[in-house]
């Protein structure tokens, strides 16, 4: 789908300046780009038949996924290292406490 459109008068107009138009121009971009979307989807049934009305999955960032999975995986691990070695500590304190 488009995200920059022309008005009445041929000067583009793109999505961050909707807010400043008038309702009227408004539902009619509304109109269009639900009509662009219909016409998309009826080219998609005809070559891939009806499951071409359903819309293609997004692709994910999988770069930033792996960097954020990579560095959780890493601050877990040190955080479980850090309780460990305070629970030895515990331990040895609670020992000598002992003796």
């Amino acid at each position: 789908m488009r995200d920059s459109y022309r008005n009445e008068r041929g000067s583009p107009f793109t999505i961050s300046n909707l807010g400043t138009m008038d309702e009227e121009t408004l539902n009619r971009l509304a109109a269009e780009a639900l009509l662009e979307e219909a016409k998309v989807g009826a080219r998609r049934a005809e070559i891939m038949g009806p499951s071409g009305w359903i819309k293609p999955k997004e692709t994910i960032n999988k770069r930033f996924l792996h960097s954020t999975l990579r560095n959780v995986v890493l601050s877990n691990k040190h955080r479980t290292s850090k309780k460990d070695k305070t629970h030895e500590c515990k331990t040895q304190r609670d020992t000598n406490d002992k003796k």
